[in-house]
């Protein structure tokens, strides 16, 4: 098999797009480190330094994100999973209001009121926020992580079968990920009713068609406006979804650093969309099932 595309998906990979008015692009990021310790009270929460690094880096972001707009205003639409960790912390939640803190910070600094610019915080929108957190965010449940986890024989099989990573992650050694994600034990799987990593792929091609009609309708009643659609979600979103769409092999690993991920530019919908990494910009075929949803 030819080398990698994209042999990792970085936190570098997330530029901030040139929109013109009337277009529009999707962050999709992997949620920022967390406390992997099941048995933590602060169990799936951001670990606090490195969320203060993260907001440093999402300053600079929507800084530059904003003095581009000279012809046309930018508003912003924060989404992420809702996925909860080991029933304590929601880590991509934590960190779209990580960022969605620091556009505040940046639209104050700029002198604008963020609810001009902010959906979320726009009355003038009707958006539902994510309640047992009190957060302004707006859960996508099909960004959430792998539903495998949900079906506990399948994962203990997994664990038995190619080893355990005891009191962190969902206790699974990376060699059982590895066999999941190639589908090695697809026979298993069916009989135990698990998600693969393809129905993974397609629900979350199916978010990228759903935010994609968002921001058309968006267009259609806010002429001429500029709309960045932040999305944060997983790295087992991320990662199919760039092998799917660079043609790798699905038997290898690609890594995504935490707060990684990659910018999926709509343009103003008539075009297809491309994910932007790394100096590529590539067609996303969403594919029959996902249009129709």
């Amino acid at each position: 098999m030819p080398e990698m595309l994209i042999p990792k998906v970085e936190k570098e990979d997330i530029k901030v797009p040139h929109l013109e008015p009337g277009e529009s692009a999707i962050v999709l990021q992997r949620h920022e480190k967390y406390e992997e310790d099941r048995h933590s009270e602060t169990a799936g929460s951001l670990v606090p330094e490195h969320a203060d690094a993260a907001s440093e880096r999402y300053q600079t972001y929507f800084r530059e994100l904003f003095s581009q707009d000279v012809d046309s205003e930018t508003m912003v639409f924060f989404v992420s999973s809702d996925t909860q960790y080991a029933g304590k912390g929601h880590r991509s939640m934590e960190t779209a209001q990580l960022a969605q803190g620091a556009a505040i910070s940046v639209l104050e600094e700029l002198g604008i009121e963020p609810s001009e610019r902010i959906i979320n915080l726009n009355l003038g929108f009707s958006i539902k926020p994510f309640d047992p957190m009190g957060l302004d965010v707006r859960p996508i449940r099909n960004l959430v992580a792998p539903k495998m986890l949900d079906v506990p024989e399948y994962v203990e099989y997994l664990r038995d079968k190619y080893g355990g990573k005891e009191g962190l992650g969902f206790d699974l050694s990376p060699k059982a990920w590895g066999v999941h994600e190639d589908d090695g034990e697809a026979e298993k799987r069916l009989e135990l009713g698990a998600e693969s990593v393809y129905e993974l792929l397609e629900r979350t091609k199916k978010s990228i068609t759903i935010l994609s009609r968002y921001a058309r309708i968006f267009h259609a009643k806010n002429e001429g406006k500029k709309l960045l659609i932040w999305a944060s979600s997983h790295y087992d979103t991320i990662s199919p979804l760039v092998k799917d769409v660079t043609g790798a092999d699905f038997g290898k690993y690609l890594p995504v650093d935490y707060g990684g991920g990659v910018v999926i530019s709509l343009g103003n919908g008539e075009q297809e969309p491309h994910l932007e990494a790394q100096e590529h910009s590539i067609p996303l075929k969403l594919g029959k099932t996902a249009t129709k949803n």
